[in-house]
């Protein structure tokens, strides 16, 4: 394969369209088409900001993924799987927010490929799924969905273009978040009938980023 094609593997890994993928790196989907099929060559400023979003930039230049093994936490588990908690009684609103009780216990547990999860470098321990509920994220995420999220310290950091477990108080949702210049961020919903809600996370009381969303019926990370 060439660099070309590992990037678009990437991009397409990371659940991104072209233009989208683009904006992450302030350069156009021209650019980013035109780097997929090996017209031009990604310079390190573009490469630097794509694996601030999780690409393996290693991968897409060499052809070798990096081995994030060494942090991982998985023994062997059952056949080559281990389970992760499912809290299906966590309302996670794709609309405009669910109420939760604090102290759920998991109802339930589903399992994940050991390799999968050791090549995304994920700690078993930070991983867990919720039940989304509403169409806001409609067709990304449908209602009644299972969402992996992953909630180590790094993935409460937000990143533009990422799809995140945020709770406000009692109400909780999932939604995707851009980074706006006043340093607020906005809350994007996929279904465009669904307006985006702005959130200050300097002045708001009671706000919590638990997790990015790794996984539902496709891989975002």
């Amino acid at each position: 394969m060439t660099i070309g094609q590992r990037l678009k593997e990437e991009r397409e890994r990371l659940g991104f369209t072209q233009p989208s993928f683009a904006e992450l790196a302030s350069t156009t989907k021209k650019s980013q088409i035109d780097y997929e099929k090996d017209l031009t060559q990604p310079k390190a400023n573009y490469l630097a900001s794509i694996a601030e979003a999780g690409a393996d930039v290693n991968y897409i230049i060499t052809g070798k993924r990096i081995n994030k093994s060494q942090n991982c936490d998985l023994d062997n588990g059952y056949d080559g799987f281990s389970v992760v908690p499912v809290f299906a009684d966590v309302m996670i609103s794709a609309g405009h927010g669910s109420m939760v009780e604090d102290h759920c216990e998991p109802t339930s547990y589903m399992a994940f490929r050991n390799d999968w999860i050791r090549d995304r470098g994920f700690l078993l321990k930070d991983l867990c799924v919720y039940i989304a509920r509403g169409d806001s994220m409609s067709p990304t995420i449908d209602d009644k969905e299972p969402i992996l999220t992953h909630r180590s310290e790094d993935d409460k950091i937000p990143q533009d273009g990422h799809i995140y477990v945020i709770r406000n108080g009692e109400n909780h949702w999932v939604k995707r978040i851009q980074k706006q210049l006043d340093n607020t961020l906005l809350l994007i919903s996929d279904n465009k009938t669904y307006p985006p809600m702005r959130l200050d996370l300097e002045t708001a009381h009671d706000v919590e980023i638990l997790g990015k969303v790794v996984n539902s019926s496709k891989n975002f990370y």
